[in-house]
C-alpha cells in the first residue's frame, strides 16, 4: 500500500473529522450522542458524523434547499442502524430553536456551497450568533470544530471575528487550538478545535 501524499496529512477537514471522532469515541457507554453539522453543504460532514454512531440525534443545517437535497442523497448510503437525522432548512444562527443538548460534537465548515452561487455564504453575524448559541449547549468533553475560509466575500472578516470569539473563551471552561496555513499566501484557511472542559 503506498504511503499517503504528504499534503493529505494536513487537510484541515480530515483533522476536524479526526478530532470529532475522538471526542465521540470517548463517550461513556450508553450515551446517546447529539451531533451537529452547522453547515451541511454537500453533506460530507453530515455523512461522516452519522457514520460514527448508531443511536442519538444528528442535526444538519443549511439555508439552501439544494444543499439539504444533496445531503439527503449522500445519506442514502448509510447502513442501518443509524442515528435520527434532522435536516433543518434554516440558518445555523437559529440552532438553539432546534437543537436539544448537550451537544457532543459540532462541525462548522464555513463559506459557500461548492458549485453554487458564491454570494450565498456564511457571514460574520450569523456565524457568531450560532457559536454564541451553541457554546452553552456543548457537553463537557464535547468538541466544536470551525473550518474558516478567507477567500470568499466577507470570509476574512468572518474568520477574524470567529478567531476573536474563540480567543475570548475562558480558559477555565475551554481548550482552544488554532491551526493556520502559514505559507499559503492567498485564501488562507484556519481550523479551530475547541473542547469544552
Amino acid at each position: 500500500m503506498p504511503a499517503p501524499e504528504p499534503a493529505s496529512l494536513f487537510r484541515l477537514d480530515d483533522l476536524a473529522h479526526e478530532a470529532a471522532g475522538r471526542a465521540i469515541r470517548a463517550l461513556p457507554a450508553g450515551v446517546k450522542p447529539v451531533l451537529l453539522d452547522a453547515t451541511a453543504g454537500n453533506g460530507h460532514d453530515t455523512l461522516f458524523l452519522a457514520s460514527l454512531i448508531t443511536q442519538g440525534t444528528l442535526y444538519a443545517f443549511d439555508v439552501q434547499k439544494a444543499a439539504l437535497d444533496a445531503t439527503r442523497q449522500r445519506l442514502q448510503s448509510l447502513p442501518d442502524p443509524h442515528p435520527e437525522i434532522r435536516l433543518v432548512l434554516d440558518s445555523h444562527a437559529r440552532l438553539a430553536q432546534y437543537v436539544r443538548g448537550p451537544v457532543h460534537a459540532a462541525l462548522f465548515n464555513l463559506g459557500f456551497l461548492p458549485g453554487s452561487d458564491k454570494s450565498v455564504a456564511t457571514g460574520r453575524a450569523s456565524t457568531l450568533a450560532a457559536l454564541t448559541a451553541l457554546a452553552p449547549l456543548m457537553a463537557s468533553g464535547g468538541l466544536l470544530s470551525a473550518h474558516l475560509y478567507t477567500g470568499h466575500a466577507g470570509g476574512l472578516d468572518e474568520a477574524r471575528a470567529v478567531l476573536e470569539w474563540a480567543a475570548a473563551l475562558p480558559r477555565s471552561a475551554w481548550h482552544v487550538l488554532h491551526l493556520e496555513q502559514l505559507n499559503k499566501l492567498r485564501n488562507t484557511e484556519h481550523l479551530l478545535l475547541i473542547a469544552r472542559r
